[in-house]
């Protein structure tokens, strides 16, 4: 079969990630002729790299979106020229593959005798309209897969279709004038088509988003990159596990690196977690493993790592260490990994044994000291913040990320024999006596406990790294015990620390209801996904003490500036954005605390409220969100108390949002359904 193939690609960061060129060269060998449309710029790196595996790329605006990338390349390929080939697939860049060899579903599609086109999935019809004030939506093949036959590919009715079609400038536009158009309209002019997958087969209405595990099962060889990074709410309504899809998809052979790199850029980091089901709760192994799939390590290769313990001033912080039994908690790390202590204060070796439990040597006490294995060293920091989060990534980042060469780069000789790379592990002293709640000190307690339970959980959390090598940053999971809101906040700085996005690049979408930040600022990463956030910090602290009349004043600044926080905040998303990814660790027993106490307050809180969590979101929202108000107010009221009449009406919702000119069907259309309502009723009361 003479096939070609148009791929549509597009990132809003301009760059070609490494799954996209996986799924191109995984169809190279079943296209005679491969068209990248690309809607954003494509760097001279990234073109090498497609040169592979695509016979033609073809930049464009990002102006009509995938329908406008599909009809300029078959323009750009010629109406003529499309006559030639048997085949035409529209594909895009919204799926991992292959999962599934392609040549299975390409055979039996090769077998499907005279029909004009083909999709891989399709959606169920909707009764109402998702997203328009329309009545329905068709039953439809989607989008990311339509193969397009000869027979269909010289009817002038499919030119006619992509030269007359009306501008698409938003999503909405693409659903209503391609995706749930095309199938209909041309099966309307007598062209038969046939699905892979056909959406019969499963018990929802959108099995690409809904149903993956099952897909992949039947040998679906896509994966929908949606699914990772659609509303965890929808995802729990549709009963999508979290995990499951990521679980699967590593079963059937694909990298899980290649999605979550990618998936970062993307996904919010909380919607990333709940979705991948990156929640750990560590078990622990035996201390020295490095891997399920690695034998026991020997002496060489045992994973290197330095733990950074930060004292803030005053004697009593001694005293917080010696309470939180600091020395007793640190016997858990590997003997062979460094122990630094900071802090603004002077400490002397019985200081600092009293801190990490090592006895220091003479010169382990001096900041010049060299550093060795096992060996316990301090230095002396600027006093910036409590937890020494600037400190620790403008002072030391030379002790705990050792491979990046004076200039930033990676030198490459950072690995000490460890497997993996080396590790960092930041803990901070505290909380001191003063204002502070019990609640602070409980979650003090359970990052420790998260972080330090034993050696072999210590062992476990290594053994995350060397099992993951795209995980960034394993920190304790938040704890909501006493906390407001059941969590950490934003606490007033989402302006600040989108304000240092935008300053340091960051390719990432920030949570907008909660930051997923370390609690306490402690943490197990790597030093390569700590690098941006660090080179910002220096830049952030370079800059003040420039524009400050001393150290004293420059510090001031920072304090009222709220740096460290606003710091702490972006460390995840930071790593994100360098493409790793975070992972919430926890012991079994705080898993166990944490998720009986959760249970119990969301069965409180939700018992007068409508049935799932999606609707109880829109419910409050409506009476105390920022658009509340009487209309919003009767909706949650009908939707709650009468569930088939707020079904009716959704048409007429819509019409808020799909435009005047949609006022009429919506009219119509819910008009039509109430009736249904009615008579549904009558015929109840009959019985």
């Amino acid at each position: 079969m003479n096939r070609g193939l148009v791929y549509f690609h597009f990132d809003p960061h301009h760059q070609v990630r490494d799954y996209v060129v996986a799924a191109l060269s995984s169809l190279r060998p079943h296209a005679n002729h491969i068209l990248l449309v690309s809607n954003s710029p494509i760097g001279e790196a990234d073109r090498a790299r497609l040169g592979t595996c695509c016979d033609e790329i073809l930049q464009r605006p990002n102006v009509g979106l995938d329908a406008g990338a599909y009809r300029a390349g078959l323009e750009h390929l010629g109406w003529e020229r499309l006559a030639d080939f048997d085949e035409l697939i529209l594909t895009n860049h919204t799926y991992y593959a292959p999962l599934r060899p392609w040549g299975e579903v390409l055979t039996r599609a090769a077998n499907w005798g005279d029909i004009s086109f083909w999709g891989m999935t399709e959606h169920a019809a909707m009764r109402p309209h998702p997203f328009l004030a329309q009545r329905e939506l068709p039953r439809h093949l989607q989008s990311h897969w339509i193969a397009v036959r000869r027979r269909l590919l010289t009817d002038p009715a499919f030119r006619e279709y992509w030269e007359q079609m009306p501008p698409v400038t938003s999503y909405r536009d693409s659903i209503q004038w391609h995706e749930s158009r095309f199938t209909g309209h041309f099966a309307e002019l007598g062209h038969t088509w046939q699905v892979a997958f056909p959406v019969d087969r499963y018990r929802s209405e959108n099995p690409a988003i809904e149903e993956a595990p099952a897909l992949l099962a039947d040998g679906c060889p896509l994966l929908k990159r949606r699914a990772l990074f659609h509303d965890p709410l929808h995802q729990d309504r549709q009963a999508v596990v979290g995990g499951e899809l990521l679980e699967a998809a590593v079963a059937a052979g694909y990298s899980e690196d290649l999605i979550l790199s990618d998936v970062v850029h993307t996904a919010a980091a909380r919607d990333l977690i709940v979705n991948a089901g990156l929640t750990e709760v560590v078990t622990g192994c035996v201390p020295g493993d490095a891997g399920t799939d690695v034998e026991v390590s020997s002496p060489e290769r045992r994973p290197s790592g330095c733990v950074v313990v930060h004292v803030p001033a005053g004697r009593e912080a001694l005293e917080c260490a010696e309470a939180d039994g600091l020395a007793r908690r640190l016997a858990s790390v590997p003997a062979h990994w460094r122990v630094v202590v900071t802090s603004p204060e002077p400490l002397d070796a019985a200081d600092l044994e009293r801190v990490t439990g090592r006895r220091p040597t003479r010169e382990d006490t001096q900041e010049d000291s060299a550093h060795r294995e096992g060996d316990v060293s301090f230095r002396l920091v600027r006093d910036l913040d409590p937890r020494g989060t600037i400190a620790f990534l403008t002072q030391c980042d030379d002790l705990w990320d050792p491979g990046r060469a004076a200039d930033g780069s990676d030198s490459g000789d950072g690995d000490e024999g460890g497997d993996g790379g080396p590790l960092v592990l930041r803990i901070a002293v505290g909380p001191l006596p003063g204002p502070g709640t019990r609640a602070d000190d409980v979650a003090h307690r359970q990052a420790l406990d998260c972080l330090l339970d034993s050696p072999e959980y210590v062992a476990g959390l290594i053994d995350l790294f060397a099992r993951h090598p795209g995980l960034g940053v394993a920190m304790p999971a938040a704890g909501h015990i006493g906390r407001a809101h059941g969590g950490p906040t934003w606490d007033g700085l989402a302006g600040a620390a989108k304000a240092l996005t935008r300053r340091l690049g960051l390719s990432v979408e920030l949570d907008p209801l909660a930051p997923v930040v370390p609690v306490g600022a402690m943490f197990m990463a790597r030093p390569e996904a700590l690098r941006t956030l660090s080179e910002g910090a220096k830049e952030l602290v370079r800059l003040t003490d420039q524009a400050a009349a001393g150290a004293e004043q420059s510090a001031e600044r920072l304090r009222r500036a709220r740096a460290a926080e606003v710091l702490e905040l972006l460390t995840v998303y930071a790593a994100m954005s360098s493409g790793f990814h975070p992972r919430e660790v926890l012991t079994p027993v705080w898993a166990g605390r944490l998720y009986g106490a959760l249970a119990y307050k969301h069965r409180a809180v939700t018992a007068d409220l409508p049935a799932h969590t999606d609707e109880q979101v829109r419910f409050l929202q409506a009476r105390f969100g920022p658009l509340a108000g009487v209309g919003a107010r009767v909706r949650t009221y009908v939707d709650a108390h009468h569930p088939d009449m707020g079904s009716a009406l959704k048409p007429a919702y819509r019409y808020l949002t799909g435009g005047a000119s949609g006022l009429a069907r919506a009219a119509t259309s819910a008009g039509r359904r109430l009736r249904g309502v009615g008579r549904h009723r009558g015929e109840g009361n009959g019985d």
